[in-house]
């Protein structure tokens, strides 16, 4: 009887079919010839015995564009080969985050290629990108962060390395301090647009009679569910770039733009902006800085370890 390869498994046939290649390959001492699977997937290469499809270098050149790096065949071949590499020794030490954990990696990406999160992953969709191969390339780089960290634990920037960092910056290592509140218009998710658009021109009417924030915040306090947070500061060096670039353009005295959460519409108000006094929170960035170049440092020397004892086995054009 004829065995016929549900689609679900193809990949799973693909790759039980390349593993006995590898074993006649091995044993023949000749080169690695596969017959194609009846689908369109077809196997390129493998590293240490896990192979490497058409369609993942077709999604890997994707990702790699949208990234805005190199993204010729023969780099998304090695950008593969680096998450196999990756994905291979952490799963000796049993790292595997979860999908929950990827937000960390898709964050820190995003800033790399200076885009929002949300919008970074719209453009990989859009690219066509599936979302199993994101999630393997997010999982990979991440789970290998993770265990390099782990390594290197008790690993950190000396006290030298901090001043002598500090030195260089001179008087702007301890950054800008804004003192601020927020304030928050509440808005049901299940509001209509009217009842939206209603809200946002209270908002608007706030905004234009807040001048300082003495005065603002009582009134602020006077609308019907209006909440206002306590005071807090903040400085440049705590804050990310897209924050301390709307504070930085808001006058002192003024309100932000405001912008639609969960919680409904919501503004900061700067009150008070002016040079960081305490330097502790410039320290703690410059030390965090170091300690993350050492991290990388040492995770591009174990990866090139790594790729230098593989065994990389390509199909016969």
């Amino acid at each position: 009887m004829r065995k016929w390869i549900d689609r679900r498994n193809a990949g799973e046939y693909a790759s039980a079919l390349f593993k006995a290649c590898l074993v006649t390959a091995a044993l023949t001492g000749g080169p690695l010839v596969c017959a194609r699977p009846a689908t369109a997937q077809v196997i390129v290469s493998s590293i240490n015995g896990d192979p490497i499809t058409n369609i993942d270098i077709d999604q890997r050149m994707k990702l790699l564009r949208v990234l805005h790096q190199n993204a010729t065949r023969d780099a998304a071949i090695e950008s593969l080969y680096a998450d196999r590499l990756e994905t291979q020794e952490t799963e000796k030490f049993g790292v595997n985050p979860k999908d929950s954990d990827l937000s960390t990696e898709i964050v820190k990406v995003a800033q790399d290629v200076k885009m929002q999160p949300e919008a970074l992953l719209a453009a990989l969709q859009h690219a066509g990108v599936s979302q199993d191969h994101l999630k393997a390339y997010f999982r990979a780089n991440l789970a290998f962060t993770v265990l390099v960290q782990a390594l290197n634990k008790g690993v950190e920037a000396s006290e030298t390395q901090v001043r002598e960092e500090l030195a260089k910056q001179g008087g702007k290592a301890a950054g800008t301090a804004y003192t601020v509140q927020q304030i928050i218009f509440t808005v049901p998710t299940t509001a209509t647009p009217a009842a939206v658009a209603a809200r946002a021109h209270e908002v608007e009417q706030l905004r234009a009679r807040f001048t300082d924030c003495d005065t603002g915040i009582p009134l602020a306090r006077a609308i019907n569910d209006v909440t206002v947070r306590d005071p807090l500061v903040r400085t440049s060096l705590e804050i990310n770039d897209s924050l301390r670039e709307l504070l930085d353009k808001t006058p002192v005295g003024h309100l932000t733009a405001p912008s639609r959460t969960t919680s409904g519409l919501e503004m900061v108000a700067v009150c008070v902006k002016g040079p960081a006094k305490d330097d502790t929170a410039a320290r703690q960035a410059v030390a965090q800085k170091l300690l993350a170049a050492k991290i990388a440092e040492d995770s591009a020397r174990r990866l090139k370890e790594l790729r230098d004892r593989a065994v990389i086995v390509k199909a016969a054009p």
